[in-house]
């Protein structure tokens, strides 16, 4: 039988001291961050509301408009990053001119995902969909992701609804003057259309270029190995550890057997 590995950990930055957190699915071969933008953990259940997030309007930087009680205002912006946090809204897009370019891969002008992530394709979203139990939320938490339906704020009053119940997570896709949307419901799940000004939740997916933290990490060297209680260890199999590379960055790492 072979081994599974996930990684739950990447990298430690020394320069952030941020510790950004992944889990894979081996059926779509994907690495992907384990919650949601602005999550304050991995969800317990789909309807975990520390699990929810923000919620983004398509295109925009994390500046703060993006978190659930971010005030309002009524005026488009003009350049792609606004110099506020309010949450735009009146229009099918926060901007005067859509800008296309804005979450374009790991090098989107506003990408809001940590370095070495960026916002899934559309193609990405469905082949996790695909790989589900149950074409719902159910199957979405039941997932390696453990999707949550934190509802969606709406680009004309700024209200936030459908809290436990729907969700929309953004993707890189657009159609014409529209972005493609990952939606999950209670009874299913599907990609539709949605404005760019409507505010929605964001999974990062980890960028597959030779500077994403993984391949990093597997081109390093391993100082040294140990378990939960910082004692040094050899590899095991289905027991936590932290791999710490010669470089100071750390990996949790579990291989289930």
């Amino acid at each position: 039988m072979k081994n599974l590995f996930i990684f739950l950990s990447v990298v430690i930055s020394s320069s952030l001291m941020a510790q950004v957190t992944t889990v894979y699915n081996p059926i779509t071969g994907e690495n992907w961050m384990d919650r949601n933008l602005g999550a304050t953990q991995v969800a317990t259940s789909f309807d975990d509301v520390n699990a929810y997030g923000d919620l983004y309007q398509w295109g925009r930087e994390t500046d703060g408009h993006q978190v659930r009680n971010s005030t309002t205002t009524s005026i488009l912006s003009t350049i792609n990053s606004t110099g506020h946090s309010d949450f735009i809204l009146g229009s099918s897009d926060w901007l005067t001119v859509p800008d296309d370019n804005l979450w374009q891969g790991g090098n989107g002008i506003n990408n809001p995902c940590p370095q070495g992530f960026r916002l899934p394709t559309e193609s990405e979203c469905e082949a996790e969909r695909l790989s589900w139990t149950t074409n719902d939320a159910t199957g979405a938490f039941a997932s390696p992701l453990k999707l949550t339906i934190g509802g969606a704020r709406s680009r004309m009053s700024g209200a936030i609804g459908n809290v436990g119940t729907f969700v929309g997570y953004r993707t890189s896709t657009l159609n014409g003057t529209q972005s493609r949307l990952f939606g999950i419901s209670l009874t299913t799940s599907l990609m539709a259309d949605r404005d760019r000004a409507d505010g929605n939740c964001v999974r990062c997916i980890q960028d597959e270029s030779s500077t994403s933290t993984l391949e990093i990490s597997n081109q390093k060297k391993v100082f040294k190995i140990v378990d939960f209680l910082g004692k040094e260890t050899n590899p095991k199999i289905n027991k936590l550890q932290f791999y710490i590379y010669e470089d100071g960055t750390v990996e949790k790492r579990i291989v289930i057997e």
